[in-house]
């Protein structure tokens, strides 16, 4: 999810893995391309936008996520967690790393959303399996990742 120019697709491609990369940006894509052909890899990448994919349901056992996430209007967010849930299999994996409410840098997305507000965009499809926090030194960016689950079951009731 939000591929950009292929690196994490590449790298799970090198280790075996069939994969798929969707971006919003079409240069991305084109450079993510050209990056597979150099290194003979075989990558469905596609210039989509991550709220309609071109995907069955249940087409995927899992995701990764590095950066899409935090990027997206907070409006979306929930939007978002819909249409994942709709392309992973039931108690497929999601990987997801975003940057942290406490990062202090100006640069990086705007509203770095804290592990509530992932939390609360996510939990209608997917339960959180593990989370870690991840503070960088010599001024990275703070960091959460986790590992979410695919419900299986139906969703809890509304707040």
């Amino acid at each position: 999810m939000g591929c950009g120019a292929g690196t994490n697709s590449l790298f799970l491609a090198r280790a075996g893995y069939r994969v798929s990369g969707v971006d919003l940006a079409p240069l991305a894509i084109e450079a993510a391309r050209r990056r597979a052909h150099r290194l003979g890899l075989r990558v469905d990448f596609r210039a989509e936008d991550a709220l309609r994919m071109p995907y069955r349901e249940r087409t995927f056992g899992a995701l990764v996520d590095v950066g899409c996430f935090h990027t997206l209007p907070i409006p979306l967010r929930t939007a978002y967690s819909r249409e994942l849930g709709r392309v992973l299999r039931p108690r497929g994996s999601y990987l997801l790393s975003w940057v942290a409410r406490e990062t202090v840098q100006k640069l990086g997305p705007p509203h770095r959303p804290s592990l509530e507000e992932a939390a609360a965009a996510f939990e209608e499809e997917f339960v959180f399996r593990k989370t870690e926090y991840e503070a960088r030194s010599g001024g990275g960016f703070a960091v959460y990742h986790a590992l979410l689950e695919r419900r299986s079951s139906p969703r809890p009731p509304p707040r």
